[in-house]
């Protein structure tokens, strides 16, 4: 939903004729930086029930670690801070905990997901866009500090989107805790990467890339030899290669027709491997015989379902979310 947000953002600027400046923050250790006492203390200012603070409580109290190496093993120790790494409820306490992180404003508002962190501007001019942008960030900085938080600088990124026909100065980097975040014109965001033209070409790369390994490894269970059949071969490529490929595909949906048919041609591989086609059969012919949708209809069908959800939604700002993403 964060990077359908930010997406929106970018593209109902790109129809204003306006900037839109992001920074992307990356977090060192984030739920392991978690303050339990201060997790508690945000949850009753939130002014949640007293039970619900008495079972978060509950789940932080207790737990322990030790440290082995080889054959000798520490004496266990009390945690005192931090989050269960992969607990299902971590990311949302983490949110939780980040509640009081400086308000945005008119010009800048802030997409959170766990420790993926965008803070976002909005301007016609390069300049009062790294304006907006800097006086939020020295206003974090004092939170950060505060908080003891722990930024990686040098893996923060910030990106000007703007429309390829739009030609501009690049500005100066902007500044957190006194080091330079460099303009760049990729960056990736909730494992999707985006470009400063939001063509959605580097990430359609990325994708085929890592499709084609996955491939490679699972080659051998989706050869037509091999003792199992079609029916599991094609479940294999369904479970653990589409979802690769289609990954948040309601945000990238506005991808150029050719994009999405070099996604299908991997697609079509897969079915071929699987079914031991001959290459006189047709493509299409394949995809009706074993009931898989081709690749544009299929992502189709998932941003349909994903806008439907969103006009069932009760906040009117993630209604409007499909609209602007069409």
């Amino acid at each position: 939903m964060q990077l359908a947000r930010l997406v929106e953002r970018i593209t109902r600027n790109f129809g204003e004729n306006r900037l839109t400046g992001a920074v992307f923050l990356d977090v060192a250790k984030a739920f392991d930086t978690v303050c339990n006492v201060g997790l508690l203390y945000n949850l009753t200012l939130l002014n949640f029930p007293s039970y619900i603070v008495q079972t978060v409580s509950c789940y932080l109290r207790g737990r322990t670690f030790e440290a082995s190496f080889q054959t000798a093993t520490s004496s266990r120790r009390v945690m005192r801070a931090g989050v269960a790494q992969g607990g299902l409820i971590s990311p949302v306490l983490f949110i939780l905990y980040v509640n009081d992180l400086p308000s945005s404003s008119y010009h800048v508002e802030l997409a959170l997901y766990a420790d993926e962190t965008a803070i976002i501007a909005t301007s016609r001019k390069p300049t009062l866009l790294v304006s907006y942008l800097e006086s939020y960030l020295n206003d974090l900085q004092w939170w950060l500090s505060e908080w003891r938080f722990d930024i990686n600088v040098s893996k923060a990124t910030a990106i000007m989107f703007a429309r390829a026909v739009r030609r501009f100065i690049q500005p100066q980097p902007v500044t957190l805790f006194g080091e330079p975040i460099e303009w760049v014109d990729t960056t990736r965001y909730l494992w999707v990467t985006l470009d400063k033209g939001l063509t959605w070409s580097h990430h359609i790369d990325e994708v085929r890339k890592k499709t084609a390994q996955r491939m490679g490894m699972l080659g051998s269970l989706l050869n037509w030899k091999r003792d199992h059949s079609v029916r599991n071969r094609v479940l294999l490529y369904k479970q653990l290669i589409r979802p690769m490929m289609d990954y948040a595909c309601p945000a990238w949906r506005s991808a150029a027709r050719s994009h999405v048919r070099r996604l299908q041609v991997l697609q079509s591989k897969c079915l071929r491997l699987a079914t031991g086609a001959p290459w006189y059969v047709n493509n299409r012919q394949i995809h009706e015989d074993l009931g898989v949708p081709l690749f544009a209809d299929h992502i189709r069908a998932l941003t349909a379902s994903f806008d439907s959800k969103l006009a069932d939604m009760a906040n009117p700002l993630l209604r409007q979310l499909g609209r602007y993403l069409r």
